[in-house]
């Protein structure tokens, strides 16, 4: 029998010069390495450098490994996995590979850099002994070098991302998904706290430790310092905007039991969000002989998760660690170079309308809804709209004692937008929220989207035209289509998802089993309301015809008598006399 190609091309090629088998290797196994994170490969980036030795233990992207080999670091790179580490060996010729669980390594020399953004769960072999976890974390801290730094990621199993997740037969499925422990080891850290005291113990010091979220693999919001746990901090109303904006492109069309930004919001009310963090990033020096300089540490990071842009913020606003791959533009819109600086103080538009609204106070109601159309109309050049403001959702646009401003923003209109469209937009999208979500709202649960964003509108003092409805869904789409990368007929069907919209529709872009419920109840409460309409109906009709049945059987007898003739000759008699 003839061999296979792949296999015969196995053999052909040369032999991996680069590539170390030291026990332990699991065959026809393979790990996912992750997708490209600009966040972290900006933090760990800046701990390499020319000379450096580092381990980068278990699965990673091969933009991390391929980053640090390029600043000059002498990369080793630890899988256990043997066709990935091959696979690794193939695509980075200049760096070592290791195969094999990470507790037969030998960690006599020490590295100046030790690399573990993959966790510690990965780091077993099925071919060998199962170490703990507490164990794992001794063997990476007695990896680095005096003077040396650890950058480890952990996951939280109190997270949000664990607390909702709804997949099945999910380690069934995906050889990158199997977990011996599963967390539930009695040494695995379980909080923050908890991880840099046993990281102490082990003999190294703490700089950094930051809350990551949505999820460890891919954190796209790292909060630590001040600003981690403060309710007082004024990036507060800002850090709720950007973590919405993370969960929602997390989580988008991933079945989930219920919304995780509504756990991630209250929590960040309550200051917990250290607790429902996807996981945390520790970034630890050993000591040495001279006393290290303090890793640089930023009390807020964000990612972009799809490309290399990557920003800090302070007391004087955001600042650029990483800029854009380059320009983009896509069906009219252009993605911003710099963020919108969050602004000190306020409350956040929506969070306020959805109160008020809970609360049935039209008057302040319209109030805010006033105050937010004439910041637009301040904006407004010759009726158009141009920059961030034109694609705000009132969830990114907080009133600050300086009036309304634009917290975050990812797009900003190529040519500028009708103020009429904008306006339309933004209060259609708040119906389509109060809808999907369950709201309370003062105004019937029947009412569709298109209904509640002609009250809103109206309470701007403007009408909602059907053509100003259809252009203002229109630009959601084409917003959504750039921001989740769409295809066509993806579009077309999101349209159609937005123009249907009434009591009962589910949430569009995060569906939880929770809502999903919530929504089938909102159907099965309006089909019982239609249900008693009707059967009211009926019984207000039956009792007309009897009612009408009795009068004709009445007057039928009374012309058959003549008592009854005799009356009727007399009310004929007295019409006549009267006229």
């Amino acid at each position: 029998m003839p061999d296979r190609p792949d296999m015969a091309a196995a053999l052909a090629a040369p032999p991996l010069t680069n590539l170390t088998r030291f026990g332990g290797e699991m065959f026809n196994w393979s790990d996912t390495r992750g997708r490209r994170n600009a966040l972290l490969t900006h933090l760990i980036v800046e701990l390499g450098g020319p000379g450096r030795t580092v381990l980068v233990a278990g699965p990673h992207p091969d933009e991390v490994v391929a980053a640090l080999a390029a600043g000059g670091a002498e990369v080793t790179w630890l899988l256990r996995s043997l066709a990935d580490a091959e696979q690794a060996a193939r695509t980075h010729p200049t760096i070592s590979v290791l195969a094999g669980a990470f507790g037969k390594v030998d960690l006599t020399t020490g590295f100046d850099l030790v690399v573990a953004a993959d966790g510690i769960q990965r780091l077993n072999s099925a071919e060998g002994d199962q170490l703990s976890a507490g164990e794992l974390l001794d063997r990476l801290a007695q990896a680095v070098r005096p003077d040396g730094a650890l950058v480890l990621m952990h996951d939280n199993q109190l997270g949000a991302h664990h607390t909702v997740r709804l997949e099945p037969g999910r380690r069934q499925r995906d050889d990158a998904a199997w977990y011996p422990s599963d967390g539930q080891v009695a040494d695995n850290p379980a909080a923050r706290e908890q991880l840099t005291a046993r990281l102490t113990e082990a003999g190294l010091v703490v700089d950094v430790a930051y809350a990551a979220f949505p999820e460890p693999a891919t954190p796209a919001v790292l909060i630590g310092g001040d600003a981690l746990g403060d309710v007082a901090s004024p990036l507060r109303p800002w850090l709720q905007s950007v973590l919405e904006q993370a969960y929602t492109t997390a989580f988008r069309n991933r079945p989930v039991l219920s919304d995780p930004r509504r756990l991630v919001g209250r929590a960040l009310r309550a200051g917990a969000e250290d607790t429902v963090a996807g996981g945390w990033l520790v970034i630890a020096r050993a000591p040495g002989d001279v006393p290290a300089a303090r890793t640089t540490w930023h009390d807020v990071l964000v990612g972009d998760v799809h490309g290399a842009f990557t920003y800090t913020v302070t007391a004087d606003g955001p600042k650029v660690l990483v800029p854009h791959d380059g320009p983009m533009e896509r069906e009219g819109l252009r993605r911003l170079d710099v963020p919108v600086a969050p602004h000190t103080g306020g409350y956040l538009l929506e969070q306020r309308l959805l109160e008020l609204c809970a609360a049935a106070d039209v008057r302040r109601l319209r109030q805010e809804i006033a105050q937010y159309e004439s910041w637009l109309a301040t904006h407004a050049r010759d009726g158009l709209v141009d920059g961030p403001v034109a694609l705000a959702d009132l969830s990114g646009v907080a009133i600050t004692p300086a009036g309304p401003t634009v917290l975050a923003a990812r797009w900003e209109p190529v040519e500028a937008v009708p103020v009429e469209i904008v306006l339309v937009r933004a209060l259609w999208q708040f119906a389509v929220r109060l809808i999907t979500w369950g709201r309370p709202h003062p105004w019937p649960v029947t009412a569709s989207a298109a209904d509640l964003a002609a009250i809103l509108v109206g309470m701007a003092g403007r009408s909602l035209a059907d053509e100003e409805l259809r252009a203002a869904i229109d630009l959601q789409v084409v917003l959504d289509g750039a921001e989740f990368g769409l295809t066509q007929g993806e579009r077309q069907a999101h349209k159609l998802a937005l123009l249907a919209v009434q009591p009962g529709t589910a949430p569009l872009d995060v569906a939880g089993y929770e809502e999903l419920t919530e929504a089938l109840w909102r159907q099965r409460y309006q089909a019982s309301h239609l249900l008693a309409m009707m059967e009211w109906t009926e019984q207000i009709i039956r009792s007309r015809d009897s009612a009408l049945s009795k009068m004709d059987f009445e007057l039928q007898l009374l012309r058959r008598s003549w008592s009854g003739r005799g009356l009727m000759l007399a009310k004929k008699a007295y019409k006549k006399v009267r006229k």
